[in-house]
């Protein structure tokens, strides 16, 4: 709201009286016209000032405090007239805890009012010991897990060479300079361990033969994503009963106010309406499973991304891994924003010091996989840059990859900086950035501790 105010002199007063044949008016008043505009009114609002509720401080007039009048400075004034004073914008903020539209605002802020208990404001440092550390805890995993699935499958070959041809055997008696090879035979005993295990579990009496036959013959990382996708089903069902709904929100959706840290983690892999699901979760088969490629070991290897030569049966651990981490990063770039620009900004709302009278956005919680998803754009697109992708709606124009990634993340940067609701910018961008990390950095710490931790039984094999 703004408003524009206007104070002449007693004498240009009475000329512009006189001038219109009008009564002059005493020199001992002064009207001030206030025209203010809010919610498309303009209400006039009149008050008079008599000469004597000024008090001169030399060149300064300083009208005296009144119950019914707002406190104003004049301008230094070159004569003993009063003069003429325009006040471009002057805000009238009327706060009221009992509003609809401002009680989200103070509830939000009690706990980072002056007076609140420190122990009871938000931090980051908690949501961060708690991303970092299940981080740490994600990448151990996959690197133990990846040379455990390694070194049972090349024991698997030793064990079982005579039923291989001679050249696949000796593939396996020193490490190689290139491990495609290996690679792809260890990649196909999984596919075999896959086959065993349907078996052995009676799911090919209960799942169609055909859709069997379809999932054993998709790539590992179509096949990984398909997994992810299964493990968000229960969720969002859960979602659609209405009696879950508070538990739902409650340990489901990651607030920044509620002081969890659990909740960044459980709301990657929850979505609650069927339209989020859906755009999620195709988003993650098609995309997710083209970053899950560009981290197998003979593409790195390819690409000189890989230092090290060591083989691999699998880089499905090293893309849980990843996911992980790229959720993570999402929801703690999401709380900290939240934490750190938007909370001041309502603080700063209520205290009546900021410089707008539009109530802000309270902060909502977040939910969804879409910042974990990003991580998996951002990587694919530095993985294979010439790579073409298309939109939803526009399925029939191509877009460079790189191009794609560039105007999301200038969308999602226009968000932050706008405030827009709708979508969880920060979330996005925070996704976007841990794929960036992974693939530069720490895609080479996991060769790395791969190769320190890797202790294959190969020489057992061949004492025998």
């Amino acid at each position: 709201m703004a408003f524009k105010a206007t104070i002449e002199s007693p004498v240009r007063l009475a000329r512009r009286s006189i001038a219109f044949g009008l009564k002059p008016a005493t020199t001992s008043s002064i009207s001030i016209g206030i025209y203010a505009r809010q919610s498309g009114w303009v209400q006039p609002i009149i008050q008079r000032l008599s000469s004597s509720s000024f008090i001169d401080h030399g060149k300064r007039s300083v009208p005296c405090s009144a119950s019914n009048s707002r406190w104003f400075h004049t301008a230094p004034l070159r004569s003993q007239s009063l003069g003429k004073i325009e006040l471009k914008r002057m805000p009238i903020v009327t706060h009221s805890r009992n509003s609809p539209s401002q009680s989200n605002v103070y509830n939000q802020t009690d706990n980072f009012d002056s007076s609140a208990i420190p122990s009871s404001r938000p931090t980051i440092w908690k949501p961060f010991m708690f991303c970092a550390g299940l981080t740490i805890l994600g990448f151990g995993t996959a690197v133990y897990m990846t040379n455990k699935d390694t070194s049972s499958k090349i024991d698997y070959v030793f064990k079982n060479q005579t039923t291989f041809p001679m050249w696949f055997s000796k593939v396996f008696s020193t490490l190689p300079d290139s491990a495609e090879p290996s690679d792809m035979q260890l990649q196909q005993l999984r596919k075999l361990e896959k086959l065993n295990f349907i078996k052995s579990s009676g799911l090919n009496h209960i799942i169609p033969n055909h859709i069997l036959t379809w999932y054993i013959n998709l790539s590992e990382g179509k096949q990984i994503c398909l997994v992810l996708a299964l493990a968000n089903l229960p969720i969002f069902l859960l979602w659609q009963l209405p009696r879950m709904t508070s538990y739902m929100t409650s340990n489901f959706t990651h607030n920044p106010l509620s002081g969890k840290s659990h909740t960044i983690l459980t709301s990657v892999f929850s979505q609650a309406s069927a339209l989020h699901f859906g755009f999620n979760m195709m988003a993650l088969y098609s995309i997710g499973s083209t970053a899950h490629d560009s981290l197998t070991h003979r593409f790195r290897a390819s690409r000189d991304y890989d230092p090290v030569r060591i083989p691999e049966s699998t880089p499905t651990y090293h893309f849980l891994a990843f996911y992980l981490f790229a959720g993570l990063f999402a929801g703690f770039a999401s709380h900290a924003f939240s934490l750190v620009v938007r909370a001041p900004r309502l603080l700063r709302w209520r205290q009546g010091t900021s410089n707008t009278t539009v109530v802000p956005t309270p902060i909502l919680p977040s939910l969804g996989a879409s910042g974990a998803i990003y991580g998996c754009l951002t990587m694919t697109a530095l993985a294979f840059p010439d790579a073409q992708v298309s939109l939803i709606f526009l399925p029939w124009i191509p877009i460079n990859i790189g191009g794609a990634v560039t105007g999301a993340v200038l969308f999602d940067l226009m968000g932050v900086i706008r405030n827009w609701k709708f979508f969880d910018h920060a979330a996005h961008l925070g996704g976007a950035f841990a794929g960036v990390l992974w693939h530069l950095v720490i895609a080479k710490w996991f060769d790395v501790a791969r190769l320190k931790f890797w202790s294959p039984e190969k020489n057992s094999h061949e004492k025998d």
